[in-house]
């Protein structure tokens, strides 16, 4: 795995995803919209998101309506989320479904400590970080789909070549 140093990002899939998902926090942080302000508003709260298997974590600062994301540990997160491993983190962030969340705690694929309630507070913030598509563009985003199968797997065979010359 390598980093990426200008945006401090590592290839893990994982950490890619929690870095995207800081930069919508942060645009979110920074816009007009009352009902972020709202949830924003009076909360000094650090949440760190992990998977030890992986050696990746990130954690996400709010600070009255401020926002920061940094990569590494938290010195002392109020809520920290680990996952088993890279995959499992993305597929249950995806999903963002809180009773999925649950259930890989029961199954050990996902622990959580500290603070329990700001999962809940931290799941009504998620519901904002995905943009709602107008019904107007969603045919054209269809029809952009096959090309941007075309575009990953034209990416993943240049990466593979280059893990290859490198020999990682």
């Amino acid at each position: 795995m390598f980093t990426i140093p200008v945006l401090d990002i590592k290839s893990d899939p994982l950490d890619v995803m929690l870095a995207v998902v800081g930069y919508r926090l942060s645009m979110l942080a920074d816009s007009d919209d009352e009902d972020i302000k709202k949830l924003l508003a009076d909360r000094k709260v650090t949440i760190e998101i992990a998977s030890v298997e992986a050696n990746v974590a990130r954690h996400f600062d709010f600070d009255n309506g401020t926002f920061s994301q940094r990569s590494g540990h938290a010195d002392a997160p109020d809520l920290t989320i680990n996952f088993k491993d890279s995959m499992t983190g993305v597929k249950l962030l995806s999903k963002g479904n809180l009773p999925a969340f649950m259930t890989a705690v029961q199954e050990g694929n996902l622990s959580i400590e500290g603070d329990y309630s700001l999962m809940m507070w931290f799941n009504k913030l998620a519901k904002h970080i995905v943009p709602t598509i107008p019904e107007d563009y969603k045919p054209y985003i269809q029809k952009a789909k096959p090309y941007a199968y075309k575009a990953q797997q034209f990416a993943n065979h240049w990466i593979g070549v280059a893990k290859h010359k490198v020999g990682k």
